[in-house]
């Protein structure tokens, strides 16, 4: 019993081990007389839900981003920072709270935004937490707006005989319910939800942007731009590759031009989150369509969502 008791421990010894030494690295600044420009990746759908997936597909959320900047202000080697940014877009309310992260952020350490392929909508609005925006010549920039995209069942329903009751204690409880045509004034409400996310999304681009932007009118068509013609009106400071990006964070900390870049990534989930698909949206996964600050129509990377009803009904609030 004693040799069986002490095989144990000296098992559970070792897998602690194994554990802190796969921690540490994240949590515990490195001692470092090098300075270094940190790349943070923001790559995927805007998000709440840390929807890990078999499958892929990444997703940018509030706590992802947190935690990388928390490693980056918990390391004095880095002194510049790069957010490599390549998402259409997502939810308002997430990608207002990232932007407040890394304006924070920006108060400590020079911050460069550099959008790869896909900065529009909430991507170009987490950017904007950047001191200098910088594009690839053809990234899709801006589409500074709001959607919703509701699916309605309602016609279907009828022709296979399916009827649903709703009990609501108000009328406009179920707004956008599937199962049933809108009214008109449901339509208007959301198209004032839609019309205020937009306004506030509009607002930060003039405070942040609003001197250099040389086609507002054009700009809140909510117009996608390429990186150079997001150049032209203003969106962006210059256009370039990632390189001409580092290159410009490094100036900014007064660097040397040979200054090492190292890449932080979100979290890697466990073959559990995996799994189960992740540990689900703070808000419990029911989000309101008026959310939606997205770009339409879905990147290539992304056809599944427009192809799946259900992973699109959930992004809309269905």
């Amino acid at each position: 019993m004693g040799s069986k008791r002490g095989l144990a421990i000296f098992l559970i010894v070792i897998a602690l081990g194994v554990a802190v030494s796969y921690a540490l690295p994240r949590f515990v600044p490195r001692i470092s007389l090098v300075k270094r420009v940190a790349l943070l990746e923001l790559s995927g759908v805007i998000t709440y839900s840390d929807t890990a997936s078999l499958l892929g597909g990444g997703e940018i959320t509030p706590s992802s981003v947190r935690e990388m900047v928390d490693e980056v202000k918990g390391d004095p080697s880095y002194a510049a920072v790069v957010l490599v940014i390549n998402s259409p877009g997502g939810s308002a309310a997430a990608s207002e709270e990232i932007y407040g992260i890394l304006r924070g952020l920006s108060q400590d350490l020079p911050v460069v935004a550099y959008i790869s392929e896909y900065g529009a909508s909430g991507g170009y609005y987490v950017a904007l937490a950047a001191d200098e925006i910088v594009a690839s010549p053809a990234a899709l920039t801006g589409s500074v707006g709001a959607a919703s995209i509701l699916l309605n069942y309602a016609g279907l329903a009828e022709k296979l005989g399916v009827k649903g009751e709703t009990f609501k204690s108000g009328e406009f409880k179920d707004v956008g319910n599937p199962w049933r045509e809108m009214t008109e004034e449901e339509r208007e409400l959301m198209q004032s939800l839609i019309d205020s996310s937009a306004e506030i999304f509009r607002q930060r681009v003039w405070e942040v942007r609003g001197s250099k932007i040389r086609d507002w009118e054009g700009v809140i068509t909510a117009r996608p731009y390429t990186g150079t013609q997001a150049l032209e009106v203003g969106l962006v400071d210059r256009v370039g590759a990632l390189d001409d990006a580092i290159d410009l964070a490094r100036q900014m900390a007064g660097l040397p031009e040979d200054a090492p870049a190292e890449w932080i990534r979100p979290p890697t989930p466990g073959l559990l989150d995996l799994l189960l698909g992740g540990a689900g949206s703070r808000t419990g996964g029911a989000r309101l369509s008026y959310e939606l600050l997205w770009m339409w129509p879905l990147p290539s990377g992304l056809e599944g969502l427009a192809a799946g009803p259900s992973r699109l009904a959930a992004l809309v609030g269905g």
